[in-house]
């Protein structure tokens, strides 16, 4: 890359885009890396050259499809997200899904790579939305490890997340579900528990990762410091 900082974007299009460079900014703080992190707001296809990594918010899909197919910014992402670390919430997780259930008259134009089947706005409207606690599936993000700390800075505490290191409280708006986990690879992060079911609301494979919730509105760092360890290796 041209720059010896790991430039980190955030597709500034719509949807919570401040609060995930915030939450970018405050995980390289908690990770004692805010020297060779710099998080950038992302609008042209031009930018995503010097990349390590790129979060795509939640918002409205289509809208983000619409934008995608008119300066040819989602066919760049198709190539572009093989070699670099990417991180979709909501909306973002329905574009990085291979098969999608539930799509608008005349279809969505996916960037895809995720072999999960997702259904747009599954857990309910707007009205609909709701929080609850997560059982985390990878000890990476359980709370009294996964910020163990590239310096000296100290890590959360597990009062400062959820109630017990394995949990984690999320938020849930307009949010789509995971259908199917369709290949092997792919790895189920965080799980939402209900009458003895566990359906999976995060998973990664290889170098894409994708949440239902909006990870961007808690106080919680976890995903976004795990996020920024994926970027680091990419760089």
């Amino acid at each position: 890359m041209a720059t010896d900082k790991v430039l980190v974007g955030v597709l500034a299009i719509q949807g919570a885009f401040i609060e995930h460079v915030k939450m970018l900014g405050r995980a390289a703080k908690q990770l004692d890396c805010e020297s060779r992190v710099q998080v950038v707001e992302v609008r042209e296809p031009s930018q995503l050259a010097e990349l390590a990594g790129l979060v795509i918010p939640g918002g409205e899909s289509t809208t983000m499809s619409l934008f995608f197919g008119k300066n040819l910014f989602g066919e760049l992402l198709k190539s572009w997200t093989e070699k670099r670390a990417v991180l979709g919430t909501c909306a973002g997780l329905i574009l990085l899904s291979n098969q999608l259930e539930g799509q608008k008259e005349g279809g969505q134009a996916l960037i895809g790579g995720l072999d999960v089947t997702t259904s747009r706005n599954s857990f309910g409207r707007q009205v609909d939305s709701f929080e609850a606690t997560l059982k985390l599936a990878d000890p990476a993000l359980h709370s009294n490890q996964s910020l163990t700390t590239i310096g000296s800075h100290a890590p959360l505490t597990t009062s400062q997340c959820a109630a017990k290191p394995d949990e984690y409280h999320g938020i849930f708006l307009r949010s789509p579900r995971i259908l199917s986990v369709d290949k092997p690879e792919v790895k189920v992060l965080a799980t939402l528990e209900s009458e003895g079911k566990a359906t999976p609301v995060a998973v990664r494979q290889n170098n894409l990762m994708a949440t239902c919730f909006h990870p961007e509105l808690t106080t919680d760092t976890r995903w976004h410091c795990y996020f920024l360890k994926m970027c680091m290796k990419m760089s």
